[in-house]
């Protein structure tokens, strides 16, 4: 029995050790509108984040409709960062992705 609680002892401080802290989500993000690009900046918080935009695009024959969603590059919040989505058509929709 001695053996057993030994073991299970070691066991927590091993587990205890390999635990790493909670990682804050992005978090202070505002987003905005720039003609057809969509543009997110987050100032606090551990991770990545970027934009994404959905667009409509009518072309060819009898005016087929197509929808695409663009995602801009990955960014690290803080001061002056920042990622932008730019889509070809009409947007309909943007937010943040956080990864």
């Amino acid at each position: 029995m001695r053996h057993a609680l030994t073991g299970l002892a070691v066991a927590a401080v091993v587990l205890g050790l390999a635990a790493t802290p909670a990682a804050a989500a992005p978090s202070g993000c505002t987003g905005r509108y720039d003609h057809k690009t969509y543009i997110v900046a987050c100032t606090t918080g551990d991770g990545s984040y970027r934009a994404w935009i959905t667009c409509m695009t009518v072309a060819g024959p009898g005016g087929m409709v197509w929808r695409s969603t663009t995602y801009g590059p990955w960014a690290t919040p803080g001061p002056g960062t920042g990622s932008a989505a730019t889509c070809g058509g009409t947007p309909l929709m943007a937010g943040t992705q956080f990864g």
